[in-house]
């Protein structure tokens, strides 16, 4: 980092800019160190603000003097009546910077009254410079026998925190115009009515509040590319910014240590940013370079908020595993189906409604045209020679007895689900954008449980015999004794096996009442024990666990926020 003089420059004029420190307050020694520990996690005490004062590692910005006489000074807005402006208005406001810090102590002397206070005046912005002016302090220990280290590195950071409280005094200038509309609120303080608050901001442009803190415009876009470097760096929510930009304020500043400590460099350099925006709109600085490659890197890719090529909110929850989208819509059409598959899924680790949601269609006489729009992907932005899915994306899976004019016959089969994935498919269209057969294919399924009905087709007859005698038996709705019953039920089960029937004949057959929650709760012992021998030789391998892996996979697949389409949306040149 290049070198300036160990000084930066003066702080007083800043005092002229109008509520300079409205929406950002300057902060006494108490609350600095309060805001320290209790936000920011940096334990810091008196005697080390004191320490690091008189290091010149971390300078207040101002001190208020009332012991000397006044000296004329920028005066601030006659409105202002911060404790500040009406100490600058009395011509008792200091820069601390150059002065011997021995002379002003941060603690109350021998025989000061109860009024005395210390008289400094620290920047929220300068607890962005805390956690190294500790370091720092700590590496001077370190090398405390080595005078020649010592000098070294004395000058060495010496001049880097001037540079830093440099940087902390433009954002001071600059947050009453800039600071408001990052964080999505503005502050009334100190006696600022709406109308002269916002003419201060307006009418004092950037150029003439980087005049006052005597910044060089053509620091800005590296200041501030630096803050975002080493938010990207330290931030422990690195992994969750991508969700987190999405929120302002009310959010943001719910965070604490080192998560904080990134939001307010990301702030810190977007206030610089939207400085530099502005001068380039002038024509006074080239414009921010495009930084939107999604092969490379960059600082810029980390401002706060949402940029153009941010990721919507769906996508960034996708990825962080939070969609409220479901990975996959499951149609089923039985009692029997919607008790087993959720179960099934239960064990094999898919529990949330984000990763399945089930829904009981009921019957096998219908399709699901509304779903197929709405698991259609909502089309994002264009990275690289992708097409990024703004939510999820969903598929839709339908799992049905082979009946009916829809799903009966093969060519039913065919003609129905292509006519669902036509709907899919015009659903793109719709927003400019295509859909490959192999990705309509993983879109929307069809899966049929063979030639039988569910319970024949997953079962075997020894498991239905089982079942259902032990739901009549325990059933007070049964008629007539066992013996009536227990006879021909093997037979009735055979009977509808051969003419791939559904249960319910035999329940007909053997004219008694069964529920079919009930049978498939006596089911569910014998499923799961399906489950856990999977790997057993000779083993029966019902065709709904090869649907519950599927699904499982199908959930892998989907989730996570990396899904993309093969071909991006051409946007008009």
């Amino acid at each position: 980092m290049p070198a300036d003089a160990q000084h930066s420059p003066s702080t007083l004029p800043v005092l002229d800019i109008p509520f300079a420190f409205s929406q950002v307050p300057l902060l006494s020694s108490g609350q600095f160190r309060d805001e320290a520990r209790s936000k920011w996690d940096q334990r810091i005490s008196l005697d080390d603000l004191e320490q690091l004062h008189r290091l010149g590692l971390l300078v207040p910005l101002y001190r208020a003097d009332d012991d000397r006489e006044a000296e004329p000074l920028p005066a601030p807005h006659e409105g202002d009546s911060s404790k500040i402006a009406r100490y600058a208005r009395e011509g008792m406001i200091r820069d601390p910077q150059g002065e011997d810090a021995a002379l002003w102590p941060h603690y109350r002397p021998d025989g000061a009254g109860d009024s005395w206070w210390d008289g400094f005046f620290y920047s929220r912005w300068q607890l962005l410079g805390l956690r190294d002016a500790l370091r720092e302090r700590e590496n001077l220990r370190v090398i405390a026998d080595d005078p020649r280290l010592v000098a070294e590195e004395d000058e060495r950071y010496r001049t880097f925190a001037a540079r830093q409280r440099h940087e902390h005094l433009a954002l001071a200038a600059l947050s009453a115009r800039f600071f408001p509309s990052i964080v999505g609120r503005v502050t009334y303080r100190d006696g600022a009515e709406r109308e002269t608050l916002l003419a201060a901001r307006y009418d004092v442009d950037a150029t003439t509040r980087l005049v006052a803190a005597g910044f060089p415009v053509a620091r800005l876009r590296s200041a501030a590319e630096f803050l975002l470097s080493r938010a990207h760096t330290y931030d422990p929510m690195r992994e969750r910014w991508d969700l987190a930009r999405h929120s302002d304020a009310s959010g943001w500043f719910r965070l604490r240590g080192g998560a904080l400590e990134a939001v307010w460099q990301r702030i810190a350099a977007e206030v610089l940013l939207r400085a530099h925006e502005e001068l380039a709109s002038l024509g006074t600085l080239e414009s921010l370079p495009e930084t939107n490659d999604p092969h490379m890197w960059h600082p810029l890719q980390e401002r706060i908020g949402l940029q153009p090529d941010s990721d919507g909110i769906h996508r960034s929850l996708a990825r962080v595993g939070l969609s409220p989208e479901p990975s996959v819509v499951l149609v089923l059409e039985g009692q029997t189906e919607m008790v087993h598959l959720p179960a099934l899924l239960d064990a094999l680790g898919i529990s949330k409604p984000q990763q399945v949601r089930v829904i009981n269609q009921q019957t096998s006489s219908d399709r699901p045209r509304q779903l197929a729009r709405y698991v259609a992907p909502r089309l994002g932005r264009v990275r690289g020679d992708r097409q990024l899915i703004e939510t999820g994306p969903t598929a839709l899976v339908i799992a049905m007895d082979a009946e009916g004019k829809y799903w009966g016959t093969p060519e039913a089969q065919d003609r129905h689900l292509g006519e669902l994935r036509g709907i899919v498919r015009q659903e793109v269209a719709a927003q400019g954008g295509t859909l490959t057969d192999d990705e309509l294919e993983i879109l929307v399924q069809l899966r049929t449980w063979g030639d039988q009905k569910y319970e024949l087709a997953n079962f075997t007859d020894d498991e239905l015999e089982a079942a259902i005698a032990q739901v009549l038996l325990a059933s007070p709705e049964a008629t007539g004794c066992e013996a009536d019953w227990a006879p021909r039920l093997r037979a009735d089960i055979e009977y509808a096996r051969e003419r791939a029937l559904d249960i319910g004949v035999v329940f007909q057959r053997i004219q008694q009442q069964v529920s079919k929650v009930e049978l498939a709760e006596a089911l569910m012992p014998v499923l799961l024990a399906k489950l856990e021998h999977e790997s057993t030789p000779g083993h029966v391998h019902p065709p709904i666990l090869d649907l519950a892996y599927d699904l499982v996979a199908l959930v892998s697949q989907l989730s996570g926020g990396g899904y993309s389409l093969e071909t991006p949306v051409t946007r008009p040149s």
